[in-house]
């Protein structure tokens, strides 16, 4: 089994650093160059299904994609990013320590979901979709996603989550060896840029 995971391309709320969580930002101009530039890069991968959030700005990146593939296509609400509830739409830098207190103490956001309800909705995805039949799937998210499959494929503890960075369209790989574990192929691989 070999698993593709992809964040979005740009949106205009990434480049002011707004939080974007649940709102449904579509990408700019800038994401859906970056869109056609990795659905060409992932042109010649074998690909049996493409699964996205149903947000704009990875639906739209997942929608590019297959374009080269006409694969099977599934938006799936528990792909999206963290509700961040009360803090969406606000500048990041700005609260910053307010999410983070939240976090270490595994509180809900005022409005949203806690990191461990969160990485709960990606893992029990995963959990399905890694136990169907099919072995070349893509799955196009956000930041979080991406970075919840980091941490599930290779069985990462999710207090370790934030040493990973995902830019916009980066891409991993993770492939099932004949042991049954995950071993990663590729890291936030933006070479298409």
């Amino acid at each position: 089994m070999k698993i593709f995971t992809v964040r979005h391309g740009q949106t205009h709320w990434n480049t002011e650093g707004r939080i974007q969580g649940h709102m449904d930002i579509p990408l700019d101009e800038t994401g859906l160059a970056q869109a056609e530039r990795l659905g060409a890069r992932l042109a010649n991968e074998k690909v049996d299904i493409i699964y996205a959030s149903d947000l704009l700005r990875a639906a739209k990146t997942a929608e590019i994609i297959n374009r080269h593939h006409n694969a099977e296509f599934v938006t799936a609400p528990a792909l999206r990013e963290t509700s961040f509830g009360i803090y969406e739409g606000q500048i990041y830098h700005d609260v910053h320590y307010d999410i983070q207190h939240h976090h270490a103490l595994n509180q809900p956001l005022p409005g949203g979901e806690s990191v461990f309800d969160y990485f709960a909705r990606i893992y029990a995805f995963l959990d399905e979709i890694t136990a169907k039949r099919h072995q070349n799937i893509i799955i196009v998210g956000h930041f979080g996603t991406v970075r919840a499959a980091i941490c599930y494929f290779l069985q990462i503890p999710i207090e370790n989550r934030e040493r990973f960075h995902i830019g916009n369209t980066a891409v991993h790989c993770f492939e099932r060896g004949d042991d049954g574990r995950f071993r990663m192929t590729l890291e936030n691989d933006i070479s298409h840029l």
